[in-house]
Parts: structure tokens; sequence; C-alpha cells
């Protein structure tokens, strides 16, 4: 059942403090994750159909042969905008779909404003775009609420394989009903970024990661070895290393107080215990990639955002990428973030707008949109872009990092409001955040 308007303001409310981390991701208010300048979310704007019968091929063939090209009109697309390159890569991208498809129209703008605020106004007068970016913080909880539109039909028509998307990327647009509200437009994982000049061999344990750490304390130059966040935006990664989680794979289970739960969070704090990590906002900085690129910090933990602000505001400081340490639990693991392209309930051209989605998640488009550099694919069977092998290889195994659960940004408040006050006392104890955490994910599952 659609939500009542007389629940809007609750959502609003929700949903404009989300915070995430896709390749291009949400403008935010800052509610959760501090990771870029701003306080916006990780990897914000740092200086950063019905078809035919054959369109099976959408998954990886030729997107002239899949596109159902006698589907006419137009179709309104909308989204936010985190840099000039980042515009001018759709751009090109939606030119290129104009080329294969000239029967559709596609009518581009830019939502400015905090996205999530301006996007639940306009579902509350349904006036939506036909397609729209949905960032996995909010995926869920907008599909619960009757805002988007199931595409189970369109894919069964069309015979789109979703398979080929890593699954970490669309199991953020799922909604409790199990339907598919959003295929990913593209993601980015959290990786290991380090000054070459000060770790020539990147650790590949988080043992390692502590004794190169320990080595480069009171190095000339640096305010601490690692720079870190005190929330979930990177801790979970750490955390999932070690075995923990906050919640079950099926979501419906706290995992916060388990054991192995409490040993991640234990040893994320002792990080800054012993010196090695500090904030980016205790270096001076603003977010971790000007850490890096001051020398503050020699090893960081960010996606693939951080290269066109590395290139652009610190081209000559050396760094490479590295996947993230392995931890305790013995298998390889970090967190990513994604965005989606959905279908609003309320859209006036649903078909038209389903054409476009399924050029630009596919094969031809995907490719041509992660050409522009800004963005990493979603898909295993897109090319990837040069210098993010790292990255990319790591969406094979990435859990989400946001929107695998309700009320997340909930969750991630009582982690980040418990940690930092554990780092700022200098109690270093896990057991508050342990039990704030717990409490929200509590009262997160109830809702």
């Amino acid at each position: 059942m659609r939500r009542s308007l007389f629940t809007l303001g609750a959502t609003i409310a929700l949903i404009a403090g989300a915070c995430s981390g896709g390749a291009t991701p949400v403008p935010s208010t800052g509610g959760g994750t501090s990771a870029v300048p701003g306080g916006s979310s990780a990897g914000s704007a740092a200086p950063s159909t019905a078809t035919s019968a054959g369109a099976s091929a959408a998954a990886g063939g030729s997107a002239a042969a899949s596109l159902d090209t006698s589907i006419t009109g137009s179709a309104k697309l909308s989204g936010w905008q985190s840099s000039d390159a980042e515009n001018k890569a759709l751009q090109d991208t939606i030119k290129a779909f104009e080329a294969v498809d000239p029967n559709i129209k596609v009518d581009y703008s830019v939502v400015a404003g905090d996205y999530a605020t301006v996007m639940a106004t306009n579902f509350g007068s349904k006036n939506v775009p036909d397609l729209f970016y949905v960032d996995a913080a909010f995926g869920q909880t907008w599909a619960d609420q009757g805002f988007l539109q199931p595409l189970d039909d369109y894919i069964s028509k069309s015979g789109l394989d979703t398979s080929t998307f890593f699954p970490g990327y669309l199991a953020p647009f799922k909604g409790s009903d199990g339907k598919i509200y959003g295929l990913p437009k593209d993601g980015n994982t959290i990786g290991m970024a380090y000054n070459t000049a000060d770790v020539p061999t990147p650790p590949k344990t988080l043992d390692e990661l502590v004794t190169t750490a320990q080595g480069l304390k009171g190095k000339s130059g640096l305010k601490a070895p690692l720079c870190l966040s005190p929330g979930l935006d990177r801790g979970l990664a750490f955390i999932y290393a070690q075995g923990g989680g906050i919640v079950s794979d099926d979501g419906t289970k706290n995992m916060v107080d388990s054991a192995q739960t409490k040993a991640g969070v234990q040893w994320y704090l002792d990080l800054f215990k012993n010196g090695v990590g500090m904030t980016p906002s205790d270096m001076g900085d603003d977010w971790c990639g000007t850490s890096l690129g001051k020398g503050h910090a020699a090893m960081i933990f960010e996606g693939g955002w951080l290269d066109p602000a590395m290139s652009s505001t610190y081209p000559d400081i050396k760094y490479q990428w590295a996947t993230m340490p392995t931890g305790s639990s013995g298998s390889p693991v970090t967190i990513s973030y994604t965005a989606s392209y959905s279908i609003g309930a309320d859209s006036a051209n649903k078909d038209q707008a389903w054409v476009l989605m399924q050029y630009l998640v596919g094969k031809d488009g995907m490719t041509k949109w992660t050409e522009g550099g800004v963005a990493l694919p979603s898909r295993s069977d897109v090319p990837t872009p040069k210098g993010k092998d790292v990255l990319v290889s790591q969406a094979q195994y990435a859990k989400p990092g946001s929107g695998f659960m309700k009320n997340y940004s909930d969750v991630q408040k009582a982690f980040g409001d418990a940690f930092t006050a554990e780092v700022q006392h200098k109690t270093y104890s896990a057991d508050a955040v342990i039990a704030a955490t717990k409490a929200a994910v509590d009262k997160a599952l109830q809702s």
C-alpha cells in the first residue's frame, strides 16, 4: 500500500540523513558517513521495458539488437551530479543511446539540493521523473513505501539476464517482498590506497596492516600511518574481515553482540588507541583523500572516487591500490556502494523509461558510461576501466555497505556516535559501542 502523505515527513527525515558512497554518490546532508569534503557521503563530489523477444542479448550482446525500437516518445531522466566529468560521461552515454534508438528522446535534468529530500517531496506530489537514481542507502525504504515500480515483469518479458550484476550491487534494490525495484548503474568497492614512498609492499592481512602501521609511527610528516573513519562506512569492512556483522544474511537476526563483531569493533578501536590511526578531522583534513595527498597518512581506505581527486589536486603523490587486507575470518571481504536506475510508481512514461534503463545498465551502455572514468561497472561482463583492476576485482566478494536493512542510517548514527565518544574520551572500549548499536539494530528490525 502506498505510504500516506501523513507520514511523508518522517520519510524525508529518514532518507535525508542516509549516506553512502556509490560511484556517482548522492549529495547528502551528512547523516552517518563522514568520508569526503562538505560532510557528504563516501565518494560524493570529492574533488571527486517492454522489449522484443530477443532481448536476452541485453545482458551481453548488441544494444541495437536487444532494444524494442517500436516504443516511441520521451523519457525524463534525473539524478544528482558530483562533477563536470560525471555530467559529460552521462551526456555521452545518452547520445549513444539516442543513436541506437532515435525513437525515444531523453530529457535529462539534475536534481538540485538535497537529493533525498527533493525526491521525497516529489513522491508526495506524484511528480516524479520517468527514470532516476536511487542510492542503495534508501533503495529498500523507497521500495517498501510504494514509491518505486517493481521491475520483475519488465525483466521477465525482455529476458534481461540479471546474473551478470555483481550480487552486492543488486541486493540493495530488492524490496521486502523479494521483487527488484532498481538495477545498479555502477558501483564502487572500498580498497586500500597507499603511498608507495611510505609503503613499498602493501599488507595483505590485518596483522600485517598493524605491523606496517606501527613501523611508520613517528615518521616525519605523518600525523598517523592510517586515516580512518569512526563510522560503519569503513569500519564495517573490518568487522566483516573478523567474521562479524550487523545482521544475518537474511536480515532477520541481530549479529552485533556476537563475539566476532565485538572483536572486530575492539580491533578497530585499538588502532586509534595505539596511535596508528586518526580521523581526517583530527589530522586537520576534510577527508582521507586530503590526508593521503598532503602526506598526513600513508594508508587510507576509499573507493574509485579517490583517483580523480588525487590526479587533479595532488598529482605528484605516488600511490597504488591494494585489496582490503584479510582478517581472522580467513576470507577476502570488503564493502561496496552503489546506486540504481529506477522507475517511479507514478512515472508517466514507464515503457520508455524501461527501454532507456535497459540500455544504460546493459553491456554497451555501461561500457560507454564507465569509459568516462568516473564510475566502475556493476556488471561482470563490462571491461574494467584503466587503473581500476583492484577495485573491480573485489566486487566478486564485496558485501553491501548500505541498503541491506531498514533504517540503517539510524544504526550508522548509533555506532558512529558511540565509537566517536570512545575515541574522544580515550576509553576505547567496544562494550558501549556494541550496546548502542545493538539497541539501534533491534529497533530497526522491529520497525
